[in-house]
């Protein structure tokens, strides 16, 4: 089945297989960013099990917060893959 990603403004493809690979791959993190996120996350927790209290506590802020930014980061994606999307398909860029 194919999902539905963009709600009403996803009516430009007859074909909703390629409608959804093109949505996915608009809205997809750049590798370097993903490997960045889970490095940082991994190390944060590590230190955050294993560390003494003061770097334990900055470990597990450092990771939460990496995981919050990589969301907002996701969101923003999610905006402008859209954006693009109607653009390159004639519709209004609301």
């Amino acid at each position: 089945m194919a999902k539905s990603g963009l709600g009403k403004s996803d009516r430009f493809y007859q074909n909703p297989i390629l409608r959804d690979a093109e949505w996915d791959r608009a809205k997809q993190a750049p590798w370097w960013l993903l490997v960045l996120s889970i490095a940082v996350v991994g190390i944060a927790f590590f230190v955050g099990v294993y560390a003494t209290q003061p770097y334990s506590t900055l470990g597990w802020i450092v990771g939460i917060m990496m995981i919050v930014i990589y969301l907002v980061l996701g969101g923003l994606r999610r905006r402008r893959a859209r954006r693009l999307l109607r653009e390159s398909h004639g519709q209004a860029a609301s």
